[in-house]
């Protein structure tokens, strides 16, 4: 309202200006307010006068040089003086006091409207679906259509990991960490240990399970499902915990393989396009809300140095970019699949 008001008084102050003339023409006295002293009379002018119209003379040519916004303020404190001399009519200037106030309020006022905007974005943040990756092949199937044998029995995705929906559909289970794995590859003694870490951290309330599956492809398992669960949970504690899944003993290649596996292993591959797992503990990380895997890691990849991921997909989040080492250590695992002992190769430790 105020810079409306300043543009409307600016018009009316060049109007002004060519009012004022024509009355000094007529021989009608006005005060004129100086560009120093806006609130005193200068002088007065009669048509009769013959120096006083020289001077005018001079004066519009001056005027006449002056600068746009010069006139522009001239004008503007002579209307105000001059209305000012009406009864009825004011004009005071906005106080610096009350400038910055209204300043302060209205950063305030932003703040404050930004604070509830994050809080709102949080709060549907934690229930918003992650980031889906899906196949080219239009494979429109999840984990949810699939089963994985558990004590000689086939059972439901959603049933091994305990999903629960609401009746607003908010997914309980929200992040599953799934790896092939066997119990005596070394490997086993660092990354068995760091998966009951995560489940420990982000499992307690159900939102996050991790789920091996051993298998004789690859290097060879001698022990049964049954001696596996029971090594497991001796030796590490996997297996104790409602969030540390074991399935029995599949196979993950070949024309046998498990359906879950072989559709895993489609819809979410290796840097380099390959689909087929080249060595044991290659992990997978699935979206628990919409069953489709996000990314997938190399075997010698940590399982700790997955936490932001896994962090990012509780929070409804896009994965953030792939750690400093993720491409290096699949770099490596092509070259220990063309000669690891543990590497799974066609014809040798696996067969069609």
């Amino acid at each position: 309202m105020l810079q409306l008001t300043i543009l409307v008084l600016a018009f009316l102050a060049f109007s002004a200006e060519a009012f004022q003339s024509n009355l000094v023409s007529s021989g009608i006295q006005i005060p004129i307010a100086s560009s120093t002293d806006t609130s005193s009379i200068l002088y007065a002018k009669t048509i009769g006068d013959e120096s006083s119209s020289s001077i005018g003379v001079n004066e519009n040519k001056i005027d006449d040089r002056r600068s746009f916004l010069s006139r522009g303020s001239v004008g503007l404190a002579g209307l105000t003086a001059t209305l000012s001399s009406f009864p009825g009519i004011a004009f005071a200037d906005e106080p610096a006091s009350a400038a910055v106030a209204a300043a302060t309020a209205d950063e305030e006022s932003f703040a404050s409207i930004a604070a509830r905007a994050s809080k709102l974005s949080s709060d549907v943040g934690e229930f918003a679906p992650a980031q889906a990756v899906t196949n080219a092949n239009g494979d429109t199937r999840t984990a949810y259509d699939f089963e994985l044998p558990v004590d000689g029995k086939s059972v439901p995705f959603r049933d091994l990991i305990r999903q629960e929906v609401d009746a607003d559909g908010f997914s309980k289970c929200k992040v599953i960490l799934v790896s092939n794995m066997k119990e005596d590859d070394p490997i086993a003694r660092k990354d068995i240990p760091e998966f009951i870490f995560l489940a420990s951290k982000y499992g307690r309330n159900g939102e996050f399970v991790v789920m091996l599956t051993p298998t004789d492809q690859g290097y060879y398992e001698p022990d049964t499902s049954q001696l596996i669960r029971l090594k497991l949970a001796s030796e590490y504690g996997y297996g104790i915990k409602p969030a540390t899944i074991l399935t029995d003993k599949t196979d993950i290649l070949g024309t046998r393989a498990l359906p879950f596996w072989r559709w895993m292993q489609s819809n979410c591959r290796t840097p380099a396009g390959l689909g087929r797992v080249e060595g044991n503990f290659e992990k997978f990380l699935i979206d628990g809300r919409t069953g489709i895997p996000l990314r997938r890691y190399p075997r010698k990849y940590k399982p700790t140095d997955i936490k932001n991921d896994i962090e990012a997909v509780l929070a409804g989040r896009p994965l953030p970019p792939a750690g400093a080492n993720y491409k290096e250590e699949w770099r490596i695992a092509a070259v220990e699949a063309e000669a690891n002992t543990y590497r799974f190769q066609k014809g040798l430790n696996y067969y069609d």
